[in-house]
């Protein structure tokens, strides 16, 4: 795709400008993080409010001290009033393998942690960067772009605020991407297995590597999430398995101040937030049909052509996101993958209309309390502009390969 125009100055003043912005966004977010560093609770106007990182913390504990309790909810709120002033627990659903990394964690008071667990965050972000700009061949132009992006992604602001993890999914796709730009199949096979830490993301990357006849990696992957799931509740025992397991029911069914729709980002809370039952049921499941069926038909029109599978991550990812039936704000982290891809059809230079909206987008989710699901309408419009920017660059690839 070409360029726009526009003026060099009149860039570097928008630019500068959306810098000035991302940094207020930024400072603003940071009060979250001071409150939840200094009194382990967040920035909240309701009564009793729960940091995320505090059950994560709780968890962590209760691995070293009480392991075959991670999932029973009395238990959990007995840990997490340990290191919070709260009334009532926030259950996590992490499963005993996320649980692991965040172990290490628990031997530092709760303070230390969380701020142990941001620095991490930030250096698997520089991370994550650093590999969709070397092996993307991103410009200078395309760099200042997404970083400006990352700056403004308030899906990445909301987890370094929080303490979540979604960065180590953002990291773990991001390394996946690498390995297939590379032909490393195995190990991008290996990269998708590492997606249990949040097992709602493990299907579909799964079955695109299907799609592009990447068995072995596929199978890679699979054996890989199964040894780590499967052997950590094998350890813990089919008790906490089935504690798991109800905490997995709730999450998915339930509409609680622990799971508000409302303040979800998917095609569930889309249908479920407009739609009266049964139709919030049909149409949910209908559009995931749709999306999955769009997904099966640009990956096999990829899979044989050179960057074809990589690129296909500008649509792939946007459907992981809409198919996912727990999805917050933080998870919006992922919006930097199809962003990256997104720049990168630009040769060069990107248009200032194109870098602006792409940034507008990202910063979207601030309002989602204003505007409930207008992130989620707003990510179902961008899949359908991804299948066919995509498609057109397949075509482009395919005609050169002709010539």
């Amino acid at each position: 795709m070409e360029a726009g125009s526009s003026t060099p100055k009149k860039t570097r003043w928008i630019k500068a400008a959306i810098f000035g912005a991302g940094l207020g966004l930024a400072l603003h977010m940071s009060g979250n993080w001071w409150n939840i560093y200094r009194d382990h609770v967040p920035r909240c106007g309701n009564e009793n409010c729960v940091a995320d990182f505090v059950p994560i913390f709780a968890q962590a504990r209760m691995l070293w001290e009480h392991p075959t309790a991670l999932y029973d909810s009395d238990q959990q709120l007995v840990y997490q009033k340990r290191f919070a002033p709260i009334e009532r627990a926030l259950v996590s659903p992490y499963p005993p393998i996320a649980i692991a990394f965040h172990a290490p964690l628990a031997l530092l008071s709760i303070s230390r942690g969380f701020l142990l667990i941001t620095l991490l965050n930030v250096a698997l972000l520089c991370g994550a960067f650093r590999r969709l700009i070397k092996d993307f061949n991103l410009s200078s132009d395309q760099t200042h772009w997404l970083l400006l992006l990352g700056l403004c992604n308030f899906g990445i602001l909301a987890t370094l605020a929080n303490g979540q993890s979604s960065i180590i999914v953002l990291y773990f796709l991001t390394a996946h991407l690498s390995a297939l730009k590379q032909g490393k199949e195995i190990s991008a096979g290996c990269w998708v297995g590492m997606l249990c830490v949040k097992p709602q993301y493990l299907a579909l990357p799964h079955f695109i590597l299907l799609l592009q006849r990447k068995i072995p990696g596929a199978i890679c992957g699979m054996l890989l999430a199964l040894l780590l799931t499967g052997g950590a509740f094998l350890l813990l025992g089919m008790h906490t398995f089935l504690q798991y397991l109800h905490v997995i029911r709730v999450f998915s069914t339930e509409n609680s101040w622990m799971n508000p729709l409302e303040a979800m980002h998917n095609l569930k809370a889309l249908a479920g937030v407009w739609l009266p039952a049964p139709w919030n049921h049909r149409v949910w499941l209908s559009a995931a049909a749709l999306v999955l069926v769009a997904v099966t038909w640009i990956n096999l029109c990829a899979r044989s052509l050179p960057d074809g599978p990589a690129i296909c991550w500008f649509p792939n990812t946007i459907a992981l996101l809409l198919l996912t039936p727990h999805l917050f704000t933080h998870d919006l982290s992922l919006l930097i993958i199809p962003c990256a891809l997104f720049l990168r059809l630009f040769k060069g230079q990107v248009p200032t209309w194109a870098g602006v909206g792409a940034v507008v987008i990202v910063a979207l989710p601030a309002v989602n309390y204003l505007l409930p699901t207008i992130m989620a309408a707003t990510l179902v419009t961008l899949f359908v502009l991804g299948l066919i920017l995509v498609r057109m660059e397949l075509a482009r690839i395919l005609s050169r390969q002709r010539a």
